[in-house]
């Protein structure tokens, strides 16, 4: 069987992964499923809700800061000793980076000079809360591993083919980006939808449980992206 162009321009890389899913939305819309729609259009314009968000756009960074040590030492750009001051869940809660930007700004962040300073800014109130006499923060970020974002720019690449590739075992013709009759004809889509969802989610995800992951009591404390 000929494969798609879909697949072929999915593969080679010469177009933008935004394009190759914007064309698969396209297709997956015909599913109506809403989790896979969830994982295109989260990659597509960032997830707003982490609720949805794929394990692979979870993974811990770097705390470093400036801080002063007994009001005579000051630490620039250096790691914070934090166990000293919150505990072993806040501090790995704190280090936790939910990755929620759609994947051309990842892929824009990958490509450019600034991708080894790409870091999440903790809000200078929080710094301030947990700080103590003896020890005062004046600012914190954490700092985002540069192979991670090449890891999720990597993770959702293979999606893509692995959607594509299954997509094709299922139906013709998948540069029409019409499935529609072909599902009305053979009422095949609740097969490929578990397929996919699967794929998508690496079967980490109970399908229907809204809590597939806990939401994080330091998620409002954000602040903005520093690159």
């Amino acid at each position: 069987m000929a494969r798609s162009q879909l697949l072929r321009n999915a593969v080679s890389g010469k177009e933008s992964l935004e394009s190759i899913l914007l064309r698969l939305k396209v297709i997956l819309s015909d599913l109506k499923n809403d989790h896979i729609m969830n994982w295109v259009n989260g990659e597509l314009e960032g997830y707003k809700d982490i609720n949805f968000l794929p394990p692979y756009r979870i993974f811990m960074g770097s705390i470093t800061g400036t801080y002063l040590v007994n009001f005579t030492t000051k630490y620039t750009d250096q790691p914070v000793p934090l166990q000293f001051l919150i505990s072993k869940e806040q501090v790995d809660e704190l280090s936790t980076i939910k990755m929620t930007d759609g994947i051309g700004t990842i892929q824009n962040i990958v490509q450019s000079r600034k991708r080894e300073n790409y870091v999440r800014v903790i809000p200078t109130e929080y710094c301030h809360a947990i700080s103590k006499d003896e020890f005062q923060i004046a600012g914190m970020e954490v700092k985002v591993p540069s192979n991670r974002l090449d890891g999720i720019v990597s993770q959702v690449k293979t999606k893509l083919v692995d959607v594509i590739l299954e997509l094709e075992k299922q139906f013709d013709n998948l540069d029409e980006l019409d499935i529609r009759p072909q599902i009305e004809k053979n009422n095949s889509a609740s097969n490929i939808i578990t397929i996919i969802e699967n794929i998508i989610y690496d079967d980490s995800v109970r399908i229907g449980d809204k809590n597939n992951l806990k939401k994080s009591s330091l998620g409002h404390l954000w602040g903005k992206n520093k690159e």
